[in-house]
């Protein structure tokens, strides 16, 4: 065989692993924040109304509750802002992470759960986003349970509809991200 023959073959199989690995790795039903880019210079107060729907709940966890976060968001997305400065539709894949920090305990530590919201569906819908609770240490992804009657992440998102269902929040530090990156 030829060595460039051997080095197409070599490459093309170390492309089908890469691939295969990449495939099995998102169904692990985990997400980490590697790979994703942190957008807030400075960690960013949640929105008071979120905040205050879920002071006035004591009885359920809430990651919003007196929290502080420092944004992340994928490549995706900072790809789409970055080539659509006005536009909201993001691309199915989409995801932004909040790593949330309370008041009471020390700023260096992020509580144990954060939050992620991820395009699924591109139907103009805020359904269009799976919103999940994020176990930080393990990288599991929580299901949030809203008991009847109670506040969902979509009911809350559903506000935030002119913005693509991204908290006003999430929209100012992509702003400022994508302002700092052109003064490099």
């Amino acid at each position: 065989m030829k060595p460039t023959n051997m080095i197409i073959m070599f490459g093309l199989v170390l492309f089908l692993i890469i691939m295969l690995m990449a495939c099995a790795s998102l169904h692990t039903g985990k997400v980490t924040t590697d790979g994703m880019v942190k957008i807030t210079k400075k960690r960013i107060p949640m929105d008071a109304k979120v905040m205050a729907l879920c002071f006035y709940h004591p009885e359920l966890y809430s990651p919003h509750t007196m929290a502080w976060a420092d944004v992340f968001a994928n490549a995706k997305v900072i790809d789409y802002r970055r080539d659509n400065p006005k536009e909201f539709v993001y691309p199915i894949g989409s995801m932004f992470i909040k790593k949330k920090y309370s008041k009471s305990k020390k700023q260096e530590k992020p509580d144990e759960i954060g939050t992620v919201m991820v395009k699924k569906t591109n139907t103009g819908k805020v359904t269009d986003w799976e919103f999940n609770f994020l176990r930080l240490n393990d990288g599991k992804l929580l299901k949030p349970k809203t008991p009847l009657g109670q506040y969902s992440c979509i009911e809350c998102h559903q506000a935030y509809e002119s913005r693509g269902y991204i908290s006003r929040e999430s929209e100012f530090a992509m702003q400022e991200f994508l302002s700092s990156e052109s003064t490099k």
